[in-house]
């Protein structure tokens, strides 16, 4: 009887030590790197403190994300993806939010100093999970290529702006300048804001999915009321209109995603997330032959577009278009990304068997 309880028990400890090896990969394999970047703005005679302390707090957060990217591009993951640095550096840019951890004034009297110390997180598992979606969906990579080449624009405005300021001796002239500065300023930090929402609801509430999630409500309220200041402050801000567009959406207010998305259209037609989102509304509503118009403007800009072609096809399937439904929705299984959306896959597998149509080879 002991000898058989020795053997149960080394039994059982063998198991064990089976068990806890065959985890050990998956915790080693993640990591919290903390990234942290100082900057200090010297105040000039024309400085308001107010200005400079934005500039300063800017550019703490901008050399955070500088080094971040930095570390993102030495991991193993990253390089096997073959990403190039302009890659790298949207990616880190769009996908990794950065806060304000220290704040002093320094320096004299005739020259104070202020001192930022900005700080962001980088989780490994979740950031490559993260660049995982976003290089599969041509919309949502579009969207941070375009914040990342605005905010570097704005930047090389709030630069000259400020040598222009330091140089200045006419008060007339300092007046108009520091209003110019003010509205860059503030362009930079509603990209910011935007951001940050975008980071915590962009993608589970414009990805192309149909999970049904819902959102706490008190989120939503929070983050309407940051983007809609967002658009005041910059009334082309498209990120900004599509992510209030998809908060309207959620809280059942279709006219006023409606009118968001016709309007961040106008700004930019050639942007087909809008042109996409857009149609989806539309499509829920009943309002087909609009929808179509929509997905036809997004396959005119993007052909292979997958959230097109799934929508297109169950558009026409919906309204009684059969042929036309098989074709976009065998072009949609037969794309490689299908694997990714396996709600959609399935639901375009029984709408082609309902439909009584042929349906080819897929991946």
């Amino acid at each position: 009887m002991e000898l058989d309880r020795y053997r149960m028990n080394k039994i059982l400890l063998v198991l064990f030590s089976i068990m806890v090896v065959s985890l050990i990969p998956f915790t080693i394999r993640a990591e919290v790197k903390i990234i942290e970047a100082e900057s200090t703005y010297i105040m000039g005679d024309n400085d308001s403190k107010v200005d400079a302390r934005r500039i300063a707090t800017l550019e703490a957060k901008r050399k955070a994300l500088e080094q971040a990217g930095t570390y993102v591009e030495s991991l193993t993951q990253v390089k096997n993806y073959q990403l190039t640095k302009d890659d790298i550096k949207s990616y880190t840019a769009g996908l990794l939010e950065t806060e304000v951890v220290s704040e002093q004034m320094r320096g004299t009297t005739e020259r104070p100093e202020i001192y930022i110390k900005a700080r962001c997180k980088i989780d490994t598992d979740t950031l490559m999970n993260q660049i995982n979606k976003f290089r599969e969906s041509e919309d949502l990579k579009e969207q941070v290529d375009a914040v990342t080449k605005e905010n570097e624009d704005l930047k090389r405005k709030r630069d000259a702006l400020v040598k222009q300021l330091a140089a200045e001796k006419d008060k007339t002239k300092v007046a108009e300048t520091q209003q110019q500065l003010d509205s860059v300023l503030s362009k930079e930090e509603a990209n910011d804001d935007t951001h940050k929402v975008w980071i915590n609801l962009g993608p589970q509430m414009v990805q192309f999915n149909e999970s049904g999630k819902q959102i706490n409500q008190a989120d939503l309220d929070k983050s309407s009321v940051v983007l809609q200041n967002a658009i005041r402050i910059n009334p082309q801000n498209q990120r900004a209109r599509i992510m209030l567009a998809s908060i309207y959406q959620q809280k059942g207010n279709m006219p006023a995603a409606e009118d968001q998305l016709r309007t961040a259209i106008k700004h930019n037609p050639s942007g087909p997330l809008p042109h996409l989102i857009l149609g989806v509304l539309l499509k829920d509503e009943g309002r087909y032959q609009e929808a179509l118009q929509q997905f036809h403007v997004v396959e005119r800009i993007r052909p292979h577009n997958i959230g097109m072609l799934f929508h297109t096809g169950m558009t026409f399937w919906q309204m009684g278009r059969c042929g036309k439904s098989v074709q976009y929705l065998n072009r949609f299984l037969n794309d490689p990304r299908v694997k990714n959306h396996p709600v959609q896959k399935q639901k375009a597998i029984q709408t082609i068997n309902e439909c009584g149509g042929n349906r080819r080879a897929h991946f």
